[in-house]
């Protein structure tokens, strides 16, 4: 983990008045130790590129013609 990267991360553990506190939180919060950036490996097999749950592989599921059924859909506008 990274150490804290600006002064104002100090002020997370500090008693402040409640208002100001609640004022200065989404500071503090952008402040915070971040975990370091996790490699190639770590991060594994890439996503696809098409979503799974796409119109196309809908269509393709339930056996209907995509640019058939793309065509329908354009004349009915």
């Amino acid at each position: 983990m990274s150490q804290p990267s600006h002064p104002i991360y100090h002020l997370r553990n500090s008693n402040l008045d409640p208002e100001l506190a609640l004022r200065l939180e989404p500071f503090i919060r952008a402040h915070r130790p971040h975990s370091d950036i996790p490699t190639k490996e770590e991060l594994g097999e890439r996503l696809p590129l098409q979503s799974p749950c796409g119109m196309e592989q809908l269509t393709k599921d339930c056996g209907i013609d995509y640019k058939e059924w793309k065509a329908k859909c354009k004349r009915k506008e």
